[in-house]
């Protein structure tokens, strides 16, 4: 029996070990404790301020997100005894050189009288420049802040205060700091816990197993561990903040865990018969991570589960993709016979030499073994050739999700040239879905009502696309970039917008988020033609050129 197992199983939602805080990430069983901790740079920059810079801090963000977690390593960092248990006030004083700390761990468990006594003198403090010597860590929800400062009139200081730090974070200074941890990028940890987790020491009592080949848990240990396994588990989560999704710690540890265990552990492993074997194995990492044959209970607590789906690479039919997973080990290509045969081989996931098995009946045009092996398998089997083709320059994996833009977008990152490359096609899917028409390509842009009138027009050098700001408080990876025209009206554009726009460029069909994407489109648009200049003595327009049949700028002078 493994220990390490069921320390994974208590983030398992289902199971009776579970808990719904890992404030600290630890369990103990008998002479067995394990532990772990994330290294944040939000914590580091919580100890600068308080070592030199000491101001008031408020964290805000979701249940889950490790707000609690900070302000128990924030006790534990001034005091010289660690924090064991909360007090049941939830309110805590530690001493530091510069005065005390009053830390408050979770602002929506209080009565509302101590929530205004405690916000009163956050407020006293921060008039008096912090004279008192009292400096408060928060722990806050967004929203039960915010309808509590506006129902309370004497804390109207504070309500600005805390309002114009809410709408930009550059607005923190040396008198109160508001870190929203839904700022952070979820991807940035992914590969921190995959790495210690699948630490071979953690697994060292499964070297010695009876149940060793058949432990679909222990499988997908190996697996993860591979560099470019876990490399693509780590892309995945970051084609999330890509679409402006936040997964909040708690959520990735248990969506990490059922990656590893599919909600199993050693008792289930060891006490399996048949069936449950079975039903083990279709339980590998691939079909974990979008939640395929979980339990429904499971999957409706599992908010990553939900998001993930819409990446999942198992629905989309690629021809080449599909004709490698049924004939590759037959083609005819030294190179991809050999991957064929790594990849799909006699191992647990594949019932152990039963899929080849079933292939060879499916190649000898067995009707009934046909229709059963694409119904049961290709599914499964392009999300194992997802995460498992080690070479991406024969294949373009990325063609089995729904954004056939990703690499595009992502290349873009820290690369002045690729967003100066992109600006162009971004203007003409703008240009098509300003007029809803097939507009020929042109360096300018066209505010375009959909009568065809053209209220403005930008020139390509005062359209400019910027990459997102990294944060030095926060781990936060640029994941969008804004579009500016003039320098002052801008258009966010996460994945979503620019799959949207670059699908409208090359004439594909713009199925994305389209009704969200458009709603954003327009307003932007508005915004352009509102602060246009209108000249009185020409009309310009689209119209159709019938002979390229394209839409095309024209300028008509009144008399």
């Amino acid at each position: 029996m493994n220990s390490f197992i069921n320390y994974l199983d208590q983030f398992n939602v289902l199971s009776p070990n579970h808990s719904k805080i890992y404030d600290e990430y630890t369990y103990d069983e008998g002479e067995k404790s394990y532990s772990f901790k994330i290294e944040t740079k939000i914590e580091n920059y919580l100890i600068e301020i308080f070592n030199n810079n000491a101001h008031s801090v408020i964290l805000t963000g979701n249940a889950g997100d490790g707000k609690t977690r900070l302000c128990r390593s924030i006790y534990n960092y001034f005091s010289e005894t660690e924090l064991s248990t909360w007090p049941n006030s939830g309110i805590i004083e530690v001493p530091f050189k510069h005065g005390r700390i009053r830390i408050v761990k979770d602002l929506s468990e209080l009565k509302d009288e101590v929530i205004f006594q405690e916000l009163s003198k956050l407020q006293i403090s921060i008039q008096s420049n912090h004279s008192d010597k009292l400096y408060y860590l928060i722990a806050a929800n967004e929203g039960k802040l915010t309808k509590f400062l506006s129902q309370n009139e004497n804390l109207k200081l504070l309500k600005e205060e805390v309002s114009v730090r809410f709408k930009d974070y550059k607005n923190n200074n040396q008198s109160l700091s508001i870190l929203n941890l839904l700022d952070v990028t979820s991807s940035i940890y992914v590969e921190k816990v995959l790495n210690e987790w699948n630490q071979e020491e953690n697994w060292s009592p499964c070297n010695g197993c009876a149940k060793n080949n058949t432990c679909i848990i222990y499988l997908n240990h190996q697996r993860t561990s591979q560099e470019h396994v876990k490399n693509r588990l780590v892309e995945q989560y970051r084609t999330l903040d890509y679409l402006g999704s936040h997964i909040t710690m708690r959520e990735m540890l248990i969506h990490i865990s059922y990656i590893l265990t599919g909600g199993l552990n050693c008792t289930d492993i060891k006490n399996a018969d048949y069936e449950d074997l079975k039903n083990q194995i279709e339980k590998p990492y691939y079909q974990n991570f979008y939640g395929h044959n979980i339990e429904h209970e499971a999957f409706s607590e599992m908010r990553a589960l939900k998001l993930f789906r819409e990446l999942d690479p198992g629905n989309y039919s690629i021809s080449n993709i599909d004709d490698f997973i049924l004939n590759g080990d037959i083609c005819g290509i030294e190179q991809l016979e050999s991957l064929h045969n790594e990849i799909f081989n006699d191992d647990l996931d594949l019932y152990l030499g039963y899929f080849k098995k079933r292939l060879d009946m499916y190649r000898d045009h067995n009707k009934d073994s046909n229709d059963k092996l694409i119904e049961e398998w290709i599914n499964k089997l392009r999300r194992k050739f997802f995460f498992e083709f080690p070479n991406d320059e024969l294949f373009n994996r990325n063609s089995l999700i729904p954004f056939q833009f990703l690499k595009e977008f992502g290349g873009m990152f820290d690369n002045p040239m690729k967003r100066i490359q992109s600006r162009k096609d971004l203007v003409n899917g703008l240009n098509r879905a300003f007029s809803k028409r097939l507009v020929a390509s042109s360096s300018q842009l066209y505010a375009t009502t959909e009568n065809l009138m053209v209220h403005s027009i930008v020139s390509n050098n005062q359209v400019i696309i910027n990459e997102e700001e990294s944060r030095a408080d926060i781990d936060h990876l640029p994941s969008k970039f804004i579009l500016l025209v003039n320098h002052k009206i801008d258009l966010p554009i996460d994945l979503h917008v620019f799959e949207y726009l670059m699908r409208l460029n090359s004439g594909t069909t713009h199925n994305i988020l389209r009704e969200d994407v458009e709603i954003l489109l327009d307003t932007f648009k508005n915004e352009i033609i509102k602060n246009s200049d209108t000249n009185e003595y020409t009309l310009n327009i689209l119209r159709l050129d019938r002979d390229k049949g394209l839409y095309i700028q024209d300028e008509i002078f009144i008399d």
